[in-house]
């Protein structure tokens, strides 16, 4: 045996001693973590919901949506903080305000640029820039803080056990029943009314129902200013959970992408399987080892996920 295979093993013999025992698991600990997962389940639908309407449907790579997120964070710190507006009372005011801005991106910008995916990424990103360049003279780049009501703080106990409790945050229920809702709403626009079946028109063929009197401008600019409303609700959603800044949209943007394009960009039930999928998984392994390696094991999954399965979970079967 040479020197290098035995240094080799040494090492290995060396860390498989120096390696701490191997975690107990604690069925209450390990339920009440994925409790927490809940949380991030219903941030993940949140943020990738208003994504999955503008990609998943329109086919637009909008690199700001995290900037809308924030300018909805905004939103409420301000009606919070100059008019004393409940969090839950700014939700309307953040959608008509995120919705205006997207529906004036999309006429100046996004318009232009319809099947040309490489331009709609680079506008999109520098608009991301300027808007956080806007915010940041503005408000300058101090952290900026948004409260959450009084009837949605705390815990709720399920269970007790012994000494030990299983319990989740009222707030987190609070968040996965608006994302549970804004997806139903969401669903409801698409497939029961006549605005969502000319959306799903455009979106199939769009020179057939241009040809059939649907208004496609329209449908455009009405489409991507509700993604970017839901996008700056989940903004306001989540404003209290961590401070407000002008870069805060970018933590979620990668995560909002991960669950569109996990679960499917054809289908809104593909966001939600996504979010789960997500969120449950890195909630777990989170447990078991630690948060910063549990997002790169469930980011190194989705890759081999759209690696073999490009599609997603979930897909509208088209004929050929």
């Amino acid at each position: 045996m040479n020197v290098l295979s035995f240094n080799a093993i040494s090492a290995l013999v060396y860390l498989a001693q120096a390696s701490p025992p191997a975690k107990a698991i604690d069925p209450v600990a390990i339920t009440n973590q994925l409790l927490n997962g809940v949380g991030i389940v219903g941030i993940l639908l949140l943020t990738g919901l208003g994504l999955s309407i503008t990609f998943g449907v329109m086919r637009i790579i909008n690199l700001a949506h995290g900037e809308f997120i924030m300018l909805g964070a905004y939103t409420t710190f301000i009606l919070q903080s100059n008019f004393k507006m409940d969090l839950l009372m700014t939700i309307p005011f953040s959608f008509l305000f995120t919705a205006l801005v997207g529906a004036l991106v999309e006429v100046t910008i996004v318009r232009r640029l319809y099947g040309r995916a490489i331009e709609t990424l680079l506008a999109t990103w520098g608009l991301s820039i300027v808007l956080q360049g806007v915010i940041k003279l503005i408000f300058t780049a101090q952290l900026k803080y948004v409260k959450a009501p009084s009837y949605i703080r705390g815990n709720w106990t399920l269970l007790k056990v012994g000494e030990q409790a299983i319990e989740i945050s009222y707030y987190r229920l609070f968040i996965i029943f608006m994302a549970l809702l804004l997806l139903g709403i969401t669903a409801y626009l698409l497939y029961g009314t006549n605005l969502g079946r000319e959306v799903r028109a455009v979106t199939q063929n769009r020179e057939m129902a241009k040809c059939l009197g649907v208004n496609t401008s329209l449908v455009d600019m009405v489409t991507f200013a509700y993604g970017c409303g839901l996008a700056g609700i989940a903004g306001t959603v989540i404003a209290s959970l961590k401070s407000v800044a002008p870069g805060m949209g970018q933590d979620y943007l990668v995560d909002a992408w991960m669950t569109v394009v996990a679960g499917g960009v054809d289908k809104l039930v593909g966001v939600l399987a996504g979010a789960v999928l997500i969120g449950e998984s890195n909630a777990a392994i989170a447990y078991l080892i630690n948060d910063p390696t549990a997002r790169v094991i469930v980011l190194a999954a989705v890759i081999v996920l759209i690696r073999y399965r490009p599609e997603g979970l979930f897909t509208v079967q088209k004929r050929g």
